[in-house]
């Protein structure tokens, strides 16, 4: 076949087994859909779809180009499948996103009698990863399963790296680092997707050390590496080790990575920089939408709404894709600033049916906030029992900020009393709740509250604050006293307060 893949001629002598198998083969490779169907037909009038090695390959093809019914059936009409059918059918769907439907796969596979290989337990590994939290019980089968395999010799590197992956987009990181340590190869692959995992799991400064870890090792870095560096950095508004990093990317040529780009971006802009992030949009050769889209964020964080509501237009302008995330910082972005005119109109484009994006809740939180910020308590509300979703943790904490400012106490109480309801496993809305009822000297429902909290083993965690100072960060926790410079840090203050009682205000 040409590098075009023209349409197949006719079934004739010249047709076998081989030549079938190779067109494919070349068919799958450019994922051509217009050729399941004739391909079909030839294996059909051939007399060869009792052959599974050929049945596989067309099943293959059928996944590659986005037609998962099409491959079970064909699957199903396999009047002998082998290992290597059950296989691709397992992987194939993992890959095409079906996570579910791959599970469902792999545990018939086995219901059969059949003894899945490592790619068909990479793909299972896959599938629970997409998953979450829902398919870590299985993954843990599926894992016993490569510690079987292992007994008999050395388990292949994307396996284990499956399984490292496996747990960490499960949220299991404890299991996650088990499995990294006992590794039996550890490549650039297993660091990063460690890094990665700490990272995800709001473990920032165990990032870091496992970078420096894995320089020490000899083990290469690559541009995904770097990129998890500098978002950590950013996690951290680490700015001096930002611009460190910033310096080494460029020295390794790695600043026209996309991704790493991108970071260095955010980074930036979790640092306050804003015109060191403009600097790097600059010089970006080439700008894809998670660039704006950052860009546009950066500037609503930092006050500088207008540039934020301007570069979204831009992007519309230059027919940039514009999804749920760029819609969700523009409209960020006016509800910093107030801009309520500008904010409905984004988000009557997105609820009209102007745009192909996806409403989410948080989207609905932002126009509450914009309301809530401006003090239309009564419009906010209005607007949260309307919405098209049940709940919105976002839209109802806004109005609960809003309404404890305006001294509110019947919105108060409500908003409290939903997120309690909504979301009760956090701590802050038991607080929150019990606050409120204090505000208003209703000591009986506070005493409620507080037995409540206490027979839920609900605890406040002490609030945290950190500060970088020369070469070191210095962590902070509410009412805790183990700082080895305690009694200087106190006398510093008292100094300060002193300072400021008498010193007196400019105009006075």
């Amino acid at each position: 076949m040409s590098r075009s893949c023209p349409s197949l001629p006719s079934p004739s002598p010249a047709w076998d087994a081989t030549s079938l198998a190779g067109a494919l083969k070349a068919a799958a490779a450019r994922r051509s859909a217009t050729h399941v169907g004739p391909l079909h037909a030839v294996l059909f009038k051939l007399g060869l779809s009792a052959s599974a090695i050929l049945a596989t390959s067309l099943a293959h093809l059928a996944l590659r180009c986005g037609l998962p019914r099409y491959a079970r059936d064909l699957f199903d009409e396999m009047p002998r499948p082998d290992v290597v059918s059950w296989t691709s059918l397992v992987t194939g769907h993992a890959h095409q996103g079906l996570h579910r439907e791959s599970l469902a796969l792999l545990r018939r596979m086995v219901g059969s009698g059949f003894e899945p290989n490592g790619y068909s337990l990479s793909g299972g590994l896959l599938a629970c990863a997409g998953v979450g939290k829902d398919a870590l019980a299985l993954g843990k089968e599926i894992h016993a399963r490569v510690l079987k395999m292992s007994l008999h010799g050395p388990v292949d590197p994307v396996v284990e790296n499956g399984v490292l992956d496996m747990y960490s987009r499960c949220g299991s990181i404890e299991y996650a680092c088990r499995v990294f340590r006992v590794m039996q190869v550890r490549n650039i692959v297993a660091w990063n997707s460690m890094m990665a995992a700490l990272l995800g799991s709001g473990q920032a400064e165990e990032a870091l050390r496992l970078f420096v870890s894995m320089v020490y090792c000899g083990v290469g870095v690559d541009g995904f590496s770097f990129s998890i560096l500098v978002d950590a950095c950013g996690e951290l508004a680490l700015l001096k080790q930002g611009m460190q990093v910033h310096a080494w990317v460029v020295g390794g040529g790695f600043e026209a990575d996309v991704v790493v780009r991108n970071s260095l971006l955010d980074m930036y802009a979790k640092c306050g920089c804003v015109d060191s992030a403009e600097l790097v949009f600059k010089a970006a050769s080439s700008r894809d939408a998670v660039l704006w889209t950052t860009m546009v964020s950066a500037y609503g964080k930092f006050g500088r709404v207008q540039d934020a509501v301007s570069m979204f237009d831009r992007m519309a302008q230059l027919g940039i894709k514009q999804d749920g995330i760029a819609y969700l910082a523009v409209l960020s972005a006016c509800s910093h600033g107030g801009l309520v005119r500008e904010g409905w109109h984004y988000f009557n484009l997105m609820s009209d049916g102007q745009s192909s994006v996806k409403m989410h809740p948080e989207h609905y939180g932002c126009i509450a906030d914009l309301l809530c910020r401006r003090g239309y308590l009564d419009e906010a509300l209005e607007f949260i029992e309307n919405m098209r979703f049940d709940s919105s943790i976002a839209a109802w904490s806004a109005l609960l900020n809003s309404s404890r400012i305006h001294g509110n106490a019947r919105f108060s109480q409500l908003a409290a009393s939903r997120l309690l309801k909504l979301d009760p496993e956090n701590h802050s809305n038991w607080v929150a709740l019990s606050s409120v009822h204090a505000s208003e000297n209703d000591w009986h429902e506070t005493w409620m509250i507080r037995e409540s909290m206490n027979r839920e083993c609900v605890k406040k965690e002490p609030g945290c604050s950190w500060v970088e100072l020369y070469h070191g960060v210095h962590v902070f926790l509410m009412a805790d006293q183990s700082h080895p410079e305690l009694f200087e840090i106190l006398r510093s203050l008292d100094s300060l307060k002193e300072d400021i009682s008498v010193t007196p205000l400019q105009g006075t």
